[in-house]
């Protein structure tokens, strides 16, 4: 059976947002900021906030990008 391709979109407050393009900028934050492996990844998506906060490598490390 082939792989299905999947993508997540949240809507909310008449703006849209992509969960794939969102982890790919918080994997990129990390990487700015820390030498270590990435390991894993962790987000919390909070438009109320206008924020996505991450957690990474086992939630040693925490962080935040703009939505």
């Amino acid at each position: 059976m082939a792989e299905v391709k999947t993508r997540v979109f949240l809507e909310y407050g008449g703006k849209q947002y992509d969960f794939d393009k969102l982890a790919e900028q918080a994997k990129k934050d990390y990487k700015k900021g820390n030498k270590a492996e990435l390991k894993d990844i962790e987000l919390y998506i909070k438009p109320e906030d206008g924020k996505a906060y991450y957690t990474a490598n086992s939630d040693k490390v925490h962080g935040d990008i703009d939505l």
